[in-house]
């Protein structure tokens, strides 16, 4: 590494990690599409709370940023305990450090610091096809396995054809395709009697909703209700719409809106977190009808989730989403001997 070059907490320019985070992706999607996870207002949702300074770890040249990595405090149920762990993320580096080996500097920093604050794992995500995956064989070798946890697929839901293809460059085919399977028709009414944006108030209902899920699947993130409420309701990035029947919640949908950069700029609302376990099949399609008019009417071209089943897909496909063309890798990196990820089924955890 460049002796010109210093790794160290992160120094909260924004703005310049974004620009460099966008000339790289660019440089390796070329005229492809991809989400703007470095967008200020999506950083600063993940950043503001975090406890430790040391969770954020960049390298500078000079006033320069060249390389970021974040680790994200989290708290996971698995095999009847609940474990300290963090969500390693939003690897990015210029395009001209690549094959130099600043990434893998950053990366065994970030594995060193969450070995001194006692993680018992990292859970990272890496993209099937992206360069990101080289790198990981590479610290493989180096003496620090990952175990493979789950893969997940892309499934979507249209909202504007004529934008998406715009933007996607997608062929005659695919236009064709999506036609076929309705997946570009405006989704009928949801229900409006027992839908709503949520509220402050809904805190402790919806806390209860998404740690029941603790109780069910193998791998599942554990909240506290002041981590939750700004989870759910982060101004231009995250918003949440509950189901409430006779005073209780009984379902939510939380979404996080991105920035996806094609040929032009189009919103699309990912899923972020979805339970509904009380409510019956017919009140769950109404609802994430509901959820597709909502995010319509706010300007979004299309929606996103990823098939980590923690929950019944069933009513997003009975309103018309499809299984897309992207995957990613779930991994993890163990600290403590005692436990092994691997080969876990179902997974409550975001995807970034």
């Amino acid at each position: 590494m460049s002796p010109e070059i210093s790794i160290e907490p992160f120094r909260g320019d924004l703005e310049g990690l974004e620009m460099m985070a966008l000339s790289s992706w660019r440089d390796e999607y070329g005229l492809s599409s991809f989400p703007n996870l470095y967008r200020p207002a999506f950083l600063s949702f993940l950043f503001e709370h975090l406890p430790d300074k040391r969770l954020l770890i960049a390298a500078y040249r000079g006033k320069e940023i060249v390389c970021f990595l974040a680790n994200l405090p989290r708290r996971f149920h698995f095999e009847n305990r609940t474990y300290r762990t963090a969500l390693s993320c939003l690897l990015v580096s210029r395009k001209e450090f690549l094959r130099q080996g600043l990434a893998m500097e950053i990366i065994k920093e970030g594995l060193k610091i969450n070995n001194e604050l006692k993680y018992d794992f990292a859970l990272l995500y890496l993209e099937t096809g992206h360069r990101s995956t080289l790198l990981i064989k590479k610290l493989e070798e180096a003496g620090h396995p990952l175990e493979w946890v789950k893969r997940m697929h892309i499934i979507a839901r249209v909202l504007d054809l004529a934008r998406v293809s715009a933007s996607e460059g997608l062929k005659k085919w695919e236009k064709a395709a999506i036609r076929l399977i309705a997946a570009n028709r405006s989704p009928k009414p949801g229900d409006d009697e027992h839908v709503r944006k949520f509220k402050l108030k809904d805190v402790e209902m919806c806390l209860n909703l998404l740690n029941q899920y603790q109780n069910h699947i193998r791998l599942a993130r554990v909240w506290e209700r002041d981590e939750l409420a700004w989870e759910l309701n982060y101004p231009d990035v995250s918003q949440t719409l509950v189901y409430e029947k006779e005073g209780k919640i009984e379902g939510l949908i939380n979404f996080i809106y991105h920035d996806h950069l094609g040929k032009t700029k189009e919103r699309w609302a990912w899923i972020n977190h979805l339970a509904y376990p009380g409510l019956s099949s017919k009140e769950r399609i109404s609802f994430v009808r509901a959820f597709l008019n909502s995010i319509r009417d706010a300007g979004c071209v299309g929606a996103i989730e990823w098939t980590k089943k923690y929950y019944p897909l069933a009513p997003l496909y009975r309103s018309h989403f499809f299984p897309y063309f992207r995957a990613v890798n779930m991994f993890s990196w163990n600290f403590n001997p005692a436990i092994s990820i691997k080969n876990v089924p179902d997974v409550y955890e975001v995807q970034i």
